[in-house]
């Protein structure tokens, strides 16, 4: 009798024990298993002359509506995000042009281009993302927030002072340029 009690309180136990393992590895949070691939390649290298004389950031809010059919909440879907990024301007210098009169010690310049906007670095930051039941997001819709916010600072950048301040700048570059070359005891024009 006192070995069945033994053999009873024994299978309990285990059965405790085993229960509580399962119940452990059914209600532990698992860990997320991600795999992450990226393959580079280059695809070409191209050399450049460009100039960059000023740099603007600039700070967005966009908002993204687009309803199907109907304007009402099961049929739209919103995003509201935060662009920034940074937009360099100056100058592309691949077909300025320059001569030299060694005899007369002067330096030609030619062909100076007018400031442009060089780059346009972006990133996004989704704060709001609202769907409908019949109206979701997918990836084209993402791909034309991200072109639609690239123009919006495109825009802003050129609404902006931005290109004047280059313009300072660059003529500030040319002046520098021909303190440097008096100094060396030649002479530097420009031609238009």
């Amino acid at each position: 009798m006192k070995s069945n009690k033994l053999i009873l309180i024994l299978m309990i136990s285990l059965i405790f024990v085993a229960g509580f393992f399962v119940a452990k590895s059914v209600y532990q949070a698992k860990k997320d298993t991600s795999k992450e691939e990226a393959v580079i390649i280059i695809e070409q290298i191209k050399t450049v002359s460009k100039l960059i004389t000023v740099e603007g950031y600039f700070n967005e809010l966009y908002t993204y509506n687009d309803y199907y059919k109907f304007d009402w909440v099961p049929f739209q879907k919103k995003a509201i995000i935060r662009v920034r990024a940074k937009v360099s301007a100056g100058y592309d210098l691949g077909a300025v042009k320059y001569e030299t009169d060694a005899a007369k010690k002067i330096i030609y310049l030619s062909n100076l281009p007018k400031p442009t906007i060089l780059s346009l670095d972006h990133e996004l930051d989704y704060y709001d993302i609202n769907e409908g039941v019949f109206n979701s997001f997918n990836e084209a819709d993402f791909n034309r927030m991200n072109h639609k916010a690239k123009d919006l600072i495109y825009q802003k950048a050129m609404d902006s002072y931005l290109l004047v301040e280059a313009a300072k700048k660059g003529m500030g570059m040319v002046q520098t340029m021909m303190a440097l070359a008096k100094q060396s005891g030649w002479e530097l024009k420009v031609k238009n």
